[in-house]
Formats: structure tokens, sequence, C-alpha cells
């Protein structure tokens, strides 16, 4: 991708909405990649691909980009003057400075780690779900970010419906799918007591 952009004078936007800010083990679901010229296999070896820019928000409280320095490049680019969109969390001093004291607790609580193990717990029970249940498939996930697939639409609403009346709240995606994206903070504990009700419920259908 970062090769056929550079090639083709396009810059490379990842949209970081959604996965961004430690939910998939890393501080951006993008840093899992490997750059387009590493052969090596290993992540562990590698630095990451950077992007020209990164959309953020979501458990930012606040909504933005980050831009690199080939956005430079870009004659007459957004930037060069002063500019306001309209968003959900504008970015007004208190959001940056919420933000600001969430980035701090992240970095002094390990949550960011603590999201990748307890993610490999998460969807290990997910995977112990799809091997009880045959209505469960294609249990998934990176870090905290994990997802299952139910048979069709009726049956994920209906599950999704029960774990609401036991307060496990769950999110639809796409036509059959149950996915979570739950807080950085999350405990084994608090995964087991979430399995156990999706157990439960699933039993009921």
């Amino acid at each position: 991708m970062k090769d056929l952009c550079l090639e083709n004078d396009m810059l490379l936007v990842f949209d970081e909405v959604q996965t961004g800010v430690g939910i998939t083990g890393e501080m951006w679901a993008h840093q899992h990649l490997c750059k387009v010229s590493c052969d090596c296999g290993s992540l562990t070896r590698c630095q990451p691909m950077e992007p020209d820019i990164i959309s953020f928000g979501k458990k930012t409280q606040c909504c933005g980009i980050f831009a690199g320095k080939r956005l430079d490049e870009v004659e007459n680019n957004v930037f060069h003057e002063s500019s306001r969109i309209n968003s959900t969390w504008g970015g007004n001093l208190v959001d940056m400075v919420r933000f600001t004291i969430y980035l701090e607790i992240i970095e002094k609580e390990n949550l960011v780690s603590k999201a990748r193990n307890n993610g490999l717990y998460l969807l290990e029970q997910l995977n112990g779900l799809q091997a009880e249940f045959d209505s469960i498939s294609n249990a998934r996930g990176k870090g905290l970010f994990c997802a299952f697939d139910l048979p069709n639409t009726e049956l994920r609403d209906s599950l999704a419906s029960k774990l609401m009346d036991n307060k496990v709240i769950v999110l639809g995606s796409g036509k059959r799918s149950i996915r979570f994206r739950p807080h950085l903070n999350i405990t084994k504990q608090d995964i087991d007591k979430g399995i156990s009700a999706i157990k439960n419920c699933l039993k009921s259908l």
C-alpha cells in the first residue's frame, strides 16, 4: 500500500477511529503491520508501516487527525490556514485536557499491554464458545477488539437483546456478527462474567 501511494503521488490514510488507542493491543492497529519491504515474517523484528495521515476519535473523547511531513508536499493543503470541521467531539480545550489525562492513565497502568494479554484471554473464551455451540462461528480478534458470527440477523439480535436483559452490552455488526470493544481496564473476571452470560443466553435461544 505504501509503495502504491508513493508511486502514484497519493497519501496513505489509516482510519483508526474504531481501532485506535490500545483496543487491539497496540496503541494504533496499524502498528501490527510490517513495513511493505519487510519479508522477515516476524513482527517483533521490524518497524510498523507509517501512514501519512491517521484519523482518530471514540476512545480519545475528541476527534482529529495526525499528519506526517508528506502532507507538506500537497500544495495549498488544508493546514495552510486555520479551519474548523464540526465533529461529534469537537476538540475543545476540556476534551483535550481530558484526553491528556486518559493518556497518562493508559501509560501509567500499562493498559495497552493489558489489552493485548486480556484480549488473548477473551479470544480463547470465544473459541471455547465456538467449540461448545454450533450457532457460534468465526471467532476472531486482535487484542480486545473481538467478534463472532451467528447464523442470521434474527438470532444475532435475539442474543444481543437477551444479553442486555442480563446487563451485558454487546454491539451488533454487519448482518450477523456480535463484536466487543470493552474498556481497556477490563479484567479477566469481567470477561468471565460476560462469557458466562453469553453461555446462559445461548442455551435459552
